[in-house]
């Protein structure tokens, strides 16, 4: 995989204005494979009109495929099977929970071709780890905002999401706790912390503003090209693929993926 087919985050505005609002989806075929590429938006509200749209666009795929090898793809890491949609979609991280739910109920196998965070912290280019902290629980607030009314708690929710980052190897030495998480948030940013302020432009990889935007390209660049990659591998070991990523991963990597899978 060529990094620079890879669609350059300076045209991701212009060529965002080309997409609905809503999932987005892509496919390529030839004579023996068939790609589809279905691009969410990290909603953990099962009412959200996405949930039906990725399950008719799966059964397409599951009956165009029927009998060939074909693998699912989701992004992060591979979540627990739940017992039903809703949970899947509440506890199970959203469209990857769903898609899991789907793909193990057909028999379909699942594969995360994601840069894990431990990879990713010795790949970016950056030595302030507390920097790297602070985008990666904005991250987590961008997705906890996600959720359908009535919210969990979030001081219960980010008191769990801190003593699971405490377990990483990653972080020995680093305090993690949601005051100090707030102390860095002001620190960095310049401004005191509030929960119900969205994240969302603070954890944009397309914009340049603040030092976790340029966090966040970096590590958005090196996952980008790293699933790209993954999918070019499973599709030349001749696997029909249905890939479950952010609508963001989709618009970069669209264009190497319809260069490379032929």
């Amino acid at each position: 995989m060529d990094k620079s087919l890879l669609l350059p985050r300076e045209k991701y505005a212009e060529v965002y204005e080309k997409y609905s609002r809503g999932p987005s989806m892509f496919e390529i075929e030839n004579d023996k494979q068939l790609f589809f590429y279905f691009g969410a938006n990290h909603s953990r509200n099962p009412a959200d009109p996405q949930y039906p749209a990725l399950r008719e666009y799966w059964h397409r795929f599951l009956k165009e495929t029927e009998g060939k090898d074909r693998i699912v793809l989701i992004e992060g890491s591979l979540r627990p099977v739940e017992k039903d949609e809703e949970t899947a979609i509440t506890n199970g991280g959203s469209e990857g929970g769903f898609i899991t739910f789907l793909a193990r109920k057909a028999g379909v196998p699942i594969a995360c071709p994601d840069l894990s965070d431990e990879e990713l912290i010795k790949l970016l280019p950056y030595q302030d780890k507390n920097e790297v902290l602070l985008y990666w629980f904005l991250s987590w607030l961008n997705n906890f905002q996600k959720h359908a009314e009535p919210k969990p708690d979030f001081e219960k929710s980010a008191k769990i999401w801190c003593e699971r980052q405490k377990k990483k190897q990653m972080w020995k030495d680093i305090d993690i706790s949601l005051p100090r998480l707030k102390e860095l948030y002001k620190q960095i940013l310049g401004k005191d912390f509030n929960e119900k302020e969205n994240p969302n432009n603070l954890v944009n990889p397309n914009l340049t503003d603040t030092k976790i935007n340029k966090i966040a390209r970096a590590q958005s660049d090196l996952r980008d090209y790293k699933i790209a990659s993954e999918i070019e591998r499973y599709w030349n070991e001749g696997k029909n693929i249905f890939v479950v990523f952010g609508q963001g991963h989709l618009i970069i990597q669209e264009p190497a993926l319809r260069a490379v899978l032929r």
